[in-house]
């Protein structure tokens, strides 16, 4: 039997960013720290406490959309960017 995992936007969850359906973790955050830092799926499981077929569901997706990936990626930089800037504390 093979199992759907869908991913999902919806606008009030994570401001529309694809998630696995059922939480809040987002294929962008999944597929960056598997592909762009070398995490295991195994560990990416285990610290989000995801099922294999989610990641897989995931990273199908993140490989799938890279353009939509590259704008959340630079949504969120200039984000920290903006809160950076504007923060008191010292570096």
């Amino acid at each position: 039997m093979s199992v759907t995992i869908p991913v999902v936007s919806t606008p009030d969850v994570l401001n529309g960013t694809p998630r696995i359906e059922g939480t809040r973790i987002s294929v962008q955050r999944v597929g960056t720290l598997i592909r762009d830092h070398g995490w295991s799926r195994g560990a990416v499981c285990e610290a989000f406490e995801l099922s294999v077929d989610e990641i897989s569901a995931a990273l199908d997706y993140y490989d799938s959309h890279p353009e939509e990936m590259e704008r959340i990626a630079e949504r969120r930089d200039t984000t920290y960017d903006r809160l950076r800037e504007s923060s008191r504390a010292t570096d």
